[in-house]
């Protein structure tokens, strides 16, 4: 796996969706490469991982995605040469009370992106961030690959597959804009702050003393590193401006085989790392989603080079020592240190 520090030093960078919890992240990467970092999103969140972490970005415009005009200006202000586009309804919170909402931003927000991109006149590779949650279930726990046919469930998974396929519309449409798709399954970190997600909410209960419940104890997902997942974008984006991918752009990045556990299990390894910690099994509920989940990387494994390199056990201990680490360390410090020994861990592989 070879670095990005070449291709990314000094090159204009634009990030939508900057201030979520993987924009925050791939900003503080993309800044320890020597990238131009700019930034296009909603304001922060009380007390998001953005907000407490500041990473350094060069010019940054608040607006909704949905805006053409501000999408507009964002890209003749800032002029990147190369986009990774993150601004999205990213959860399944609010799919049975807003849907429509959820295709606006997610669907109609990147048709505007890319349409405005269309329009400038210039060459700009686009990386477009969808979900695992696209692709149809009934594959009989095969790991979905990127042929696979795609499917109706929720408006949040709907949305991203329809989101997926207008990338590829525009790819097919528009030959002259470099546009890849990149299907990431659930991300571990430290300061993913969102409750309604298991590993934020399990995070809370043990550093707090209090019992978590888990609603689905037996579900299987991938789950992965975020800054493997955000390394995997890096590689897909710079193979992209490069030219070195052609055909099919679209690629999943999923974790080692570790990774696809139930539930259960990732909570009694988290709460390893938590003397005292306590969970309850629950018996599930209606949220219609899919009991087995998995992930083929062995198309960005063969065109990419890229593989996770964090196992789920070290996964979980880099998202633990960032939740212990709050209490006395500047967030900014625990994001710096933690990009910096995933960079050394790229170089190691290199090597």
């Amino acid at each position: 796996m070879l670095s990005h520090k070449c291709f990314y030093q000094g090159r204009r960078v634009l990030v939508t969706g900057h201030t979520g919890f993987k924009g925050t992240w791939l900003c503080w990467l993309l800044s320890a490469l020597g990238a131009e970092v700019y930034g296009y999103a909603l304001p922060p969140c009380p007390g998001c991982l953005y907000e407490t972490a500041r990473p350094l970005v060069a010019g940054e415009r608040l607006a909704d995605i949905r805006d053409r005009v501000e999408v507009e200006r964002a890209l003749n202000q800032f002029r990147p040469d190369l986009i990774f586009h993150l601004a999205a309804h990213a959860y399944l919170d609010g799919s049975y009370e807003y849907p429509a909402d959820i295709f606006q931003v997610n669907v109609m927000g990147t048709v505007g992106l890319l349409e405005s991109i269309r329009q400038s006149g210039r060459r700009i590779p686009t990386v477009v961030v969808t979900s695992d949650k696209c692709y149809a279930q009934g594959l009989g726990g095969r790991p979905c690959r990127e042929g696979d046919p795609f499917g109706a469930a929720e408006a949040y998974s709907t949305s991203k597959a329809c989101q997926d396929l207008a990338a590829q519309c525009y790819r097919f449409s528009f030959p002259e804009l470099p546009i890849a798709t990149a299907r990431a399954s659930n991300t571990i970190g430290g300061g993913d702050f969102n409750k309604t997600r298991l590993i934020p909410h399990l995070l809370d209960c043990f550093s707090t003393g209090q019992p978590a419940m888990l609603r689905n104890p037996g579900f299987v997902r991938p789950w992965q590193y975020v800054l493997d997942v955000l390394w995997g974008y890096l590689t897909l984006g710079s193979a992209l401006a490069e030219g070195t991918i052609t055909g099919d752009t679209s690629f999943n990045f999923g974790p080692a085989p570790d990774g696809f556990q139930t539930v259960g299990r990732v909570a009694e390894l988290l709460a390893a790392h938590f003397p005292g910690a306590e969970y309850e099994l629950g018996t599930g509920g209606s949220s219609g989603e899919t009991q087995l989940l998995r992930l083929d990387s062995g198309k960005a494994w063969k065109l990419l080079g890229w593989r996770a390199l964090y196992t789920l056990e070290q996964t979980l201990a880099q998202a633990a020592a960032f939740q212990a680490g709050l209490a006395h360390t500047p967030t900014a410090q625990l994001c710096r240190e933690q990009v910096r020994q995933y960079l050394d861990r790229t170089q190691e592989m290199a090597e």
